[in-house]
């Protein structure tokens, strides 16, 4: 089920889609919107063929400039992973991440061709995900001829460190 949800933090009106949200617990004066910005789940990784934890944000979906992506962050002690279902282009000096209004964070390659991998710098989003409260990603997308211009989601940072502090044993 999909369902359009305006976030009063976001550049632009995305369509989020739902969520399963059962056996969730808030804390004391959290709304359970800011508790669904993240969640602790176990994945597998067929090309580590492992099973982990991982921090993953709410998903999103944008115009990629010819046609609507899903969109959304996945993060483990290893380092973050910007998902998408286009293929990214990495190569302009204005893609990566930005917490609130700090420097921009380059990724380090593209993976599948349709996500964005940021691993030497995992520590430093890590510490800045726990401090901020929003991380703003720029992404291009392509083949896109003429270029379509630089893509934003902005993605609330609330409920990430309780998200993140469930990853031991989730």
């Amino acid at each position: 089920m999909v369902q359009a949800r305006a976030v009063c933090i976001l550049k632009t009106v995305v369509v989020a889609t739902g969520f399963f949200s059962a056996g969730v617990s808030y804390a004391a004066g959290e709304s359970p919107d800011a508790a669904e910005n993240w969640t602790a789940k176990r994945i597998f990784d067929p090309f580590r063929n492992e099973t982990r934890c991982v921090a993953e944000s709410r998903h999103q979906v944008i115009d990629d400039g010819r046609q609507e992506t899903t969109i959304y962050l996945r993060l483990d002690e290893r380092g973050l992973m910007v998902l998408t279902e286009s293929n990214v282009d990495l190569n302009h000096p204005d893609v990566g991440v930005r917490v609130d209004d700090g420097a921009l964070i380059k990724p380090d390659k593209a993976y599948l061709d349709q996500n964005a991998v940021f691993e030497s710098s995992a520590a430093s989003i890590i510490s800045q995900f726990k401090a901020g409260l929003k991380a703003d990603v720029g992404l291009r997308y392509w083949p896109t001829w003429p270029s379509k211009g630089l893509r934003t989601a902005t993605f609330s940072l609330i409920g990430f460190t309780r998200a993140f502090a469930r990853l031991p044993g989730c």
